[in-house]
């Protein structure tokens, strides 16, 4: 069967059964975004406030191992609970869709007893193949069926930057990486499937699965690649017919009375049909790995009632909550302008970061922020510089610290065409005052950097930044909370280059965190601590939205003129259509 016949094949037997199979992806994702995960975080947090470790990173996993490891055994328990839950999410998935195409008639208890034994049935040596599994299969290789369980299963942007703008060959080597496990993901499509079904062990299911793919990638792919296209079509012309049909009521005069209620329509509609492709997309895909497996699997015929009331006020409650939220986000209540902050001052490329030069060229677009870093200088100065070495930008292979103030402003470097000396702290802090241009100043955490750099920043600038009203961030805990000890008054943020287990326990009035990784409850749990949220580093128009739209504080941007252009899109100079145009633009790709 021809990669198009296969979905024309499973398109009937997905709008036979769409009223079944959409109770179930429905509920599956209600349980999960509103119970489970709600339910893993407080279970992350707690482990961590009982074993008073105030935050995770990378830079403290030795001392959690060696100090902590009862802390370590319980985050350890939760990464298993997620494993079993992700399991029982695909298992319940499949044993569902199978039942409805059997015309069996199952309560949730069957359904439960069902997940429950192959949950149970499993060895204890299972869990460290279905953490590779579903690491493979979920970003990779089940186009549709992805957790949201698992969503910071992911490598942040600025990783992916620094691979493929600084170390090309790392990036290469990633992307034959991705390749690689791409390939072992198809390959891997039918291992659960056939452990449900057919009571394989892992050894024979992957075997199995391994020799039913056998010259087979490119048509499985060619299958999912059809999907894609074919929904994607879909979904931009539906968008583009509400957008243009909003467009239409936004400028023919007389209509304009009725914009604001066609925009509140026009979006749910769009809402609606979104949510309606996530659900095909999860239940072809699906249905796609039970055609080709061989179950025979036993399901008792029962009658049991449908519970129309229920999904009758479901289906109305999840209606009028679009329109409601529809109905405040047109009229300014849901949304508030995020700070505009220049990242390391610069504004698509307009000059060297980290610049006097460039602070000055990008200080006259009125970012609310210039963020910025400094070290420690061989002779206890303070230089501008991010990098760890001076290799990338002048070319010379030493560290800032193994060099004095006086050397380095000396220094040349080159950037985005440009060529200019590198800064001193003093001089940037003295322009930046001149300019009345507040600042975003990164304590940078580098060898050579000395015990009593915080002591010393602190003595010498904490009245002129206090002036200023400029904020200190770090990736270094302990900075930060030094920095906060020795100046309270001054605004600070713990840097985080990825939210993996909750909101830290922290001193600081605020968080910078990687935007890839960030979502509404982080941001919303951190509201609750009253403390703000930036996000680092968003670069795109549809990534700049999500953050807005999320509740993010502030973003920091490599592109400030388009975030300034976005942010007056949004909030001044705008129209119903352009409103909807940035809804749309951040909402999630029903693939991710």
């Amino acid at each position: 069967m021809g990669a198009l016949s296969e979905l024309r094949y499973q398109n009937r037997n997905f709008w036979k059964y769409f009223w079944k199979y959409g109770q179930i992806i429905i509920l599956i994702q209600l349980s999960i975004n509103f119970v489970f995960v709600p339910l893993l975080n407080y279970m992350a947090n707690g482990i961590n406030y009982l074993g008073n470790v105030n935050y995770i990173s990378y830079s403290n996993i030795i001392t959690l191992i060696t100090g902590k490891p009862l802390v370590v055994i319980g985050l350890i328990i939760v990464l298993l609970i997620l494993l079993l839950l992700v399991f029982a999410q695909f298992t319940l998935m499949l044993v569902s869709f199978q039942a409805i195409k059997s015309n069996a008639s199952l309560s949730w208890w069957d359904y439960l007893k069902s997940v429950s034994k192959n949950l149970f049935g499993l060895p204890f040596k299972a869990f460290g193949f279905f953490l590779l599994y579903f690491l493979i299969i979920t970003p990779f290789g089940s186009l549709g069926m992805s957790s949201s369980l698992l969503s910071k299963v992911k490598v942040p942007q600025f990783i992916l930057d620094w691979l493929f703008q600084e170390h090309l060959t790392y990036g290469i080597i990633l992307i034959i990486f991705y390749l690689i496990i791409f390939y072992i993901g198809v390959r891997w499509l039918f291992v659960l499937p056939l452990m449900i079904f057919e009571n394989k062990d892992i050894k024979d299911a992957i075997k199995r699965s391994w020799n039913m793919t056998r010259s087979k990638v490119f048509y499985y792919l060619r299958i999912f690649l059809s999907l894609i296209i074919i929904v994607t079509l879909f979904v931009m012309v539906t968008n583009g017919f509400f957008l243009g049909l909003q467009a239409i009521v936004d400028n023919v005069s007389f209509l304009k009375v009725v914009s604001l209620p066609m925009a509140i329509i026009n979006m749910t509609i769009i809402q609606l049909l979104n949510y309606a492709v996530d659900l095909y997309v999860s239940a072809m895909s699906v249905l796609i790995l039970l055609s080709h497996t061989h179950t025979h699997y036993f399901y008792p015929r029962k009658n049991h009632r449908s519970h129309k009331w229920f999904w009758g006020i479901l289906g109305t409650v999840v209606v009028f909550s679009f329109i409601a939220y529809d109905t405040y986000y047109f009229n300014d209540m849901l949304l508030t302008p995020p700070l505009t902050i220049s990242h390391r001052g610069v504004d698509n490329g307009n000059g060297v970061q980290n610049t006097v030069e460039s602070l000055e060229a990008t200080a006259k677009e009125k970012p609310d922020y210039i963020e910025m870093d400094i070290q420690e200088t061989k002779d206890h100065q303070f230089v501008v510089f991010h990098d760890n070495t001076l290799k990338g930008l002048a070319g010379i292979n030493k560290r800032p610290s193994q060099m004095t103030l006086a050397e380095l402003k000396e220094t040349q470097i080159h950037e985005n065409g440009k060529t200019t000396n590198i800064a001193s702290f003093d001089d940037y802090l003295a322009t930046s005052t001149r300019l009345h241009q507040k600042l975003l100043v990164e304590l940078k955490s580098v060898p050579g950097n000395q015990k009593d750099f915080v002591k010393l920043f602190t003595k010498k600038y904490q009245k002129q930044l206090l002036k200023n009203k400029d904020m200190v961030h770090s990736l270094s805990y302990s900075y930060i909370e030094e920095t906060k000890d020795l100046m309270p008054k001054v605004t600070t943020s713990y840097i985080l280059p990825f939210n993996l287990f909750g909101v830290p326990f922290t001193n600081a009035n605020a968080f910078t965190m990687e935007y890839t990784t960030l979502n509404e409850a982080f941001i919303d749990n951190a509201h609750l601590q009253q403390k703000k949220v930036f996000a680092w580093t968003a670069n795109d128009t549809e990534s700049m939205d999500r953050m807005i739209f999320i509740g993010a504080d502030g973003i920091i941007t490599d592109n400030l003129s388009e975030l300034q252009t976005e942010n007056n899109n949004l909030f001044n100079d705008t129209t119903y259509t352009k409103r909807m145009a940035a809804y749309i633009s951040q909402m999630q790709d029903p693939f991710e």
